[in-house]
């Protein structure tokens, strides 16, 4: 896929091997190795972005998440889990509020509900669990609010310019993402500061 917005930033969707397909899972691991190694900065692969729902919380591990960060190689190319669908927690944590927090003021009752979200996050222990594999993700992203514009882009772009290794290349990341100013004033600081 290539957006309009963005013709520098192509997507491929490796879709059907979560569901068990042999044939689509070593499409993609062939796809990643091949796309991993290439010099020509077109063709090459530059990160991965893998998604995992979070609207259930409590859902193991599943096997094709254990053979994706076991069996692929990716190389130098970093794996950002994106955890999507996040907005589901909130709805767990709200239905955590004690008495006393949903007597909070406005403010301080969503910042107790965010915490709560983080919490669940964390104890879900899937990040903690997928850095135990064998090829284990560099960096996460919780997707939440896409209802609002550019939200939850503007996340996974930052975390994923932030687990690019090759400084040159996440400043070709980076000057890509000429519709997202916002990521390109924070790179310029962070790499003065």
């Amino acid at each position: 896929m290539v957006f309009q917005s963005n013709p520098g930033f192509v997507f491929h969707d490796s879709r059907g091997f979560e569901a068990g397909s042999v044939d689509e899972f070593n499409k993609m691991k062939d796809f990643v190795a091949e796309r991993a190694k290439m010099t020509f900065l077109k063709k090459r692969v530059h990160a991965i972005w893998y998604c995992i729902p979070m609207d259930q919380i409590h859902r193991a591990i599943l096997t094709a998440e254990e053979k994706f960060f076991d069996e692929c190689e990716t190389g130098n190319v970093p794996v950002v889990v994106v955890f999507t669908k996040c907005d589901a927690l909130r709805i767990l944590a709200v239905a955590a509020l004690t008495a006393e927090d949903k007597k909070l003021p406005e403010q301080e009752r969503l910042a107790k509900v965010k915490e709560l979200e983080e919490s669940m996050v964390k104890s879900s222990r899937i990040w903690e669990r997928l850095q135990k594999r064998k090829n284990p993700p560099k960096v996460y992203a919780e997707v939440k609010d896409m209802q609002k514009c550019n939200e939850g882009c503007r996340i996974v772009l930052e975390k994923t310019a932030a687990a690019l290794n090759d400084e040159s290349l996440e400043m070709l990341f980076v000057t890509t993402q000429n519709a997202n100013i916002m990521l390109c004033v924070k790179y310029a600081v962070d790499r003065i500061v």
